[in-house]
């Protein structure tokens, strides 16, 4: 009598623990999503349950056996022990696991369908296919080097690159992927806000076929086999990362003319981000790979070798084309030097558009 309530004590707890799973109502938060919260009751069946399955386990292993049935005995013990655990696994992960499909998602959730395409941000006129492009993104192994999830430390550390407190992942930004696609290593940066930071297909498209032609040190391979559509619907995917669908699909995303801008300024801010300076220089103050332009024009700049200079127009034409020249103390030299790449007019309209930058 012993031996069968041994057995059937963990039965009936997983029963009646994966009943209280099916039937109660949805509530805005389950006890296994938030442990802390959880009532008395919840963890009255956690206890039982795991007492239930001890006892049957220690009855299995050191209860008496009758004569010539041992091994009979041991095998149906077994066997009773797997159904348990199964039980067990089906109410507390199983079953709750049935329920992310109710969280609700944010407004910034990716929610792209097969077959939509989106015009190019930057007004290249390209144009791609956000749901294509994350499945290049994974047939190609971009997971491998780059997360798509941004961690409270991130902000602070500076890895998720001009990322503020509110960008700080949630997990109904992910909610409508087909799959998710986190990542764990971080040997590139996280591009959780990479189509917000530059919403420019052409320099995505770029990037990937040369990444050293923006960062010389990049580990990054290239991508130059891709066909051509590929890299589109890549680079689609890519832009469509950190903006809202709703404002991508309505063209309010890309660069905003600011007032009383020069057409020399302008034509610099498009230079700015066709050439990839966006990757590496903010606009407005956050930190990033290098000095953001917010406010540089005329300010005094520390060197690494412990002098100061002005950041005037001599400066930055230097800057531009020789950035090893003078760096910047706390930045790294890992800025390409675009000596013989711009005409006068490219370097002047770059230089008036940081001037504008107050």
């Amino acid at each position: 009598m012993k031996r069968l309530l041994a057995f059937i004590a963990p039965m009936l707890t997983l029963v009646g623990l994966t009943a209280v799973g099916l039937t109660q109502e949805p509530e805005p938060t389950r006890p296994w999503q938030a442990p802390s919260q959880a009532g008395a009751f919840y963890w009255l069946l956690v206890a039982l349950t795991v007492a239930g399955i001890l006892a049957f386990a220690i009855w299995s292993l050191y209860g008496r056996p009758r004569e010539r049935r041992w091994t009979t005995a041991g095998y149906h013990a077994l066997g009773a022990l797997v159904l348990v655990m199964t039980l067990f696994t089906l109410a507390l992960y199983v079953i709750p696991a049935t329920q992310a499909a109710r969280i609700p998602p944010t407004d910034r959730a990716w929610d792209w369908r097969p077959g939509e395409v989106i015009q190019d941000p930057g007004g290249s006129g390209l144009q791609g296919e956000p749901y294509r492009g994350y499945l290049v993104y994974l047939a190609n192994g971009c997971t491998y080097c780059h997360t798509l999830y941004l961690r409270p430390q991130d902000v602070e550390t500076g890895w998720g690159e001009g990322a503020r407190p509110d960008d700080v992942s949630q997990i109904g930004d992910f909610v409508k992927y087909p799959f998710t696609m986190l990542g764990t290593q971080r040997d590139g940066p996280d591009l959780t806000l990479i189509g917000r930071k530059i919403p420019d297909m052409t320099y995505q498209i770029e990037h990937l076929k040369d990444p050293r032609k923006f960062k010389a040190r990049s580990i990054m391979p290239s991508y130059r086999y891709l066909s051509e559509q590929d890299l589109k619907d890549l680079a689609a995917f890519l832009v469509s990362l950190g903006n809202k669908p709703d404002d991508l699909r309505a063209g309010r995303v890309g660069p905003q003319v600011q007032p009383g801008l020069s057409e020399l300024a302008q034509l610099g801010e498009k230079l700015y981000r066709q050439l990839g300076c966006v990757s590496c220089h903010t606009t407005d103050g956050s930190p990033s790979l290098g000095p953001t332009w917010k406010g540089l024009y005329g300010k005094e700049r520390e060197l690494e070798d412990g002098t100061t200079v002005i950041a005037d127009e001599e400066y930055l034409e230097t800057s531009i084309f020789d950035p090893n020249a003078q760096i910047v103390k706390g930045y790294r030299p890992t800025m390409p030097a675009y000596r013989g790449q711009l005409t006068d007019e490219q370097l002047h309209a770059i230089i008036e558009y940081i001037k504008s930058l107050k």
